[in-house]
């Protein structure tokens, strides 16, 4: 094992924990990156501070220190594991590979670069694998496995790893490390499920001789490094409606900051010092309406976010949730206050794999690592059916421009929803070799229990293929493989976004976020159901407020703030007609509701352009937003009652 120790004294960093500097090579400089640890072992939560669990990636806290070993920045640590994708969707699983995921890594460090090029530092690991690391949290030290004076370290070569009998790295998810340029070198596994042979040896025995080590970068993966966020997205709307905030949560510890978040613990003594809202000594309804502009511009700044990403990647997200956001504050003395310094980023980015349907024009998207139902994604968006069934094959379509498409049926031993959208995807054995269909289901009289009609999509096949596919017209494919992937894009993002809305401006504790959305898409669909193109959105919404008491009560921007208001004194805070126009706004959040909605459907985004759907919505927004503004800078009640006075007197002059 090689090592480089760590000098002592560590200003800044909270008692039990220590810094280690990870940047070996350039160690004697000014400013090292380093990564928090817990000095005692901790069986619960570990001796890291794991930020984000992601499907390519685990992110740590970490840290810039000084020369004096003075905290200057608060960092969050990317390192790259790719543990956990073979278990992904076959169809995506046999796309993924080493060379691909470095390249997205790439770019996703590129992106990140460019939305906030303030908060990435650059370490020439973002496109280039470091050795493999691991942690002596006694000695504040990294640790890279050597043996015989050579690192151990990623193996690249393509060649060295076939001539020893193992998978190729650049087109499998299996990573070993070896020994550059040692004829005799052995092999470690990294990635759990890596094929072995004589050629390989564990881990375990490279690092016998320092057995208390903790990994951080075991497969040495691509790394890179952003300012971290220590706000929670959630954690900091609650704050504007006045829920203190206590710090970061390390199993049974609790990690506090120094500077302003230090004051965050005790919200009556902010209110006290008056410097953290323009209007917060001017009482509650000062509180109120500046909590309404604050949460608002903290939902804008997300969704900008989330369009700049996908205009980037041109991928959707379909993971977005509060938790993909973070907000950090700036120290700016009396000039400012300070809650309205905060910057809201975004901290996770998409896991969406483009799946193009090989020799066609289609692309469909799904999930790296699919989950259960979640209330930030759609019901019919959660998860991709997929199983094997018998495929008989009807009749092999004549061919459109070269392209052939066909007839089947699929017999399936359970059912599964069909829906015109989604993408069908079938797996035949021919006697040249496996063929992979991608059509769509859809449903037809006379068919049995279980059984699923589908024609593919023009595809450019082989003629030998087309041969075959013709030969078997009326056979049966047993055991095929197959997967049905709902056709999934930006307009699941607008839907997480739509909730992303209601629990910023609709939750408090009185109130939980199930609930509250219930209440919103209740309401989405009675005004679809009463449509009338005639009659603006935010004036229907305020017909059946001020028609139904129960409706108005349900959807009161009372719960904008953490303490129990009456609703109609939250109305006699706020303007109905501004109200009414946001609860317009994040009705059209949701896809699919009715002629309101910024999107038909989930599959209702251009091409080429999937950022597009973002558009409108941040166009009505920041206009909201500025008028929003205008109630903390002028006095809009007496505006009112001005104009209330005004329009009296004209209602009584003749004519």
């Amino acid at each position: 094992m090689s090592t480089m120790s760590s000098p002592g004294s560590q200003a800044g960093i909270p008692e039990g924990y220590c810094a280690i500097p990870i940047n070996e090579a350039e160690f004697g400089a000014a400013v090292r990156l380093c990564v928090l640890a817990k000095e005692a072992p901790d069986r619960a939560s570990g001796q890291l501070i794991l930020l984000r669990d992601l499907p390519d990636a685990m992110v740590y806290l970490g840290c810039l220190t000084d020369a004096g070993e003075q905290v200057r920045e608060w960092t969050e640590i990317w390192v790259q594991n790719v543990d956990g994708l073979e278990s992904s969707l076959p169809a995506l699983r046999e796309r993924f590979s080493n060379h691909s995921l470095d390249e997205r890594w790439g770019s996703v460090a590129k992106t990140f670069a460019e939305l906030a090029p303030a908060g990435f530092i650059r370490m020439g690991w973002e496109t280039k694998h470091p050795l493999p690391a691991f942690l002596d949290i006694t000695g504040k030290a990294v640790l890279h496995p050597s043996s015989s004076e050579k690192h151990w370290e990623l193996c690249l070569d393509d060649g060295v790893l076939q001539a020893a009998g193992l998978p190729a790295y650049s087109t499998s998810l299996y990573r070993y490390l070896y020994q550059r340029g040692s004829g005799e070198s052995r092999f470690i596994p990294v990635v759990a499920g890596a094929p072995t042979n004589a050629a390989t040896q564990a881990l375990a025995e490279v690092l016998k001789s320092a057995p208390e080590t903790v990994p951080l970068n075991p497969q040495g993966g691509l790394l890179m490094a952003r300012r971290h966020c220590p706000l929670g997205y959630e954690d900091y709307v609650d704050l504007l409606g006045g829920k203190a905030w206590t710090g970061l949560e390390h199993g049974k510890h609790l990690m506090t900051f120094d500077g302003l978040y230090s004051s965050l613990g005790d919200w009556t003594q902010m209110q006290q010092n008056g410097s953290h809202l323009f209007l917060g000594g001017q009482g509650r309804a000062g509180r109120f309406v500046e909590a309404f502009h604050l949460k608002l511009r903290a939902f804008v700044d997300a969704l900008s976010a989330v369009r700049q990403f996908v205009a980037q990647q041109q991928l959707p997200f379909l993971n977005l949730a509060s938790d993909s956001f973070g907000v950090r504050l700036q120290d700016v003395g009396a000039r400012l206050p300070f809650l309205w310094t905060a910057a809201c980023e975004l901290v996770k980015p998409s896991e969406a794999f483009a799946l193009p349907v090989e020799s066609s024009d289609l692309k469909y998207f799904i999930r790296a690592r699919p989950g259960g139902p979640a209330i930030y994604r759609p019901e019919n968006a959660s998860v991709a059916a997929q199983g094997s069934g018998s495929v008989r094959i009807r009749t092999v379509l004549p061919p459109d421009q070269g392209r052939t498409s066909l007839e089947a049926t699929l017999v399936m031993v359970e059912s599964v929803n069909i829906s015109p959208h989604d993408l069908l995807w079938v797996r035949l054995p021919l006697p040249m070799g496996r063929v992979d269909l991608y059509g769509h289901l859809y449903s037809a009289d006379g068919l049995a229990q279980g059984e699923a009609r589908f024609r593919t999509v023009p595809q450019s096949l082989a003629p030998e293929v087309v041969n075959a596919l013709r030969g078997s017209e009326g056979l049966s494919f047993p055991r095929s493989p197959f997967e049905v992937v709902p056709l999934l894009s930006t307009p699941c993002d607008l839907y997480a976004l739509g909730v992303l809305a209601v629990r910023t401006l609709l939750v408090n504790p009185q109130t939980t976020l199930a609930v509250a959305l219930d209440d919103v898409l209740s309401l989405a669909r009675r005004l679809a159901s009463e449509y009338n193109p005639d009659v603006p959105l935010p004036s229907r919404i305020a017909e059946i407020m001020n028609a139904e008491p129960r409706v108005a009560k349900s959807l009161a921007p009372n719960r904008l703030v953490q303490e129990a208001i009456e609703p109609m004194t939250a109305f006699e805070l706020l303007p109905p007609e501004m109200w009414h126009h946001t609860l317009a706004t994040i009705i059209r959040f949701f896809p699919g509701m009715g002629p309101d909605s910024y999107c038909k459907d989930y599959g209702d985004a251009p091409a080429l352009a999937l950022e597009v759907v973002f558009n409108k919505p941040l166009e009505e927004l920041e206009q909201l937003l500025i008028r929003s503004r205008s109630l903390i800078v002028i006095d809009w009640s007496a505006n009112r009652e001005v104009h209330s006075a005004i329009r009296d007197v004209l209602d009584r002059q003749p004519g």
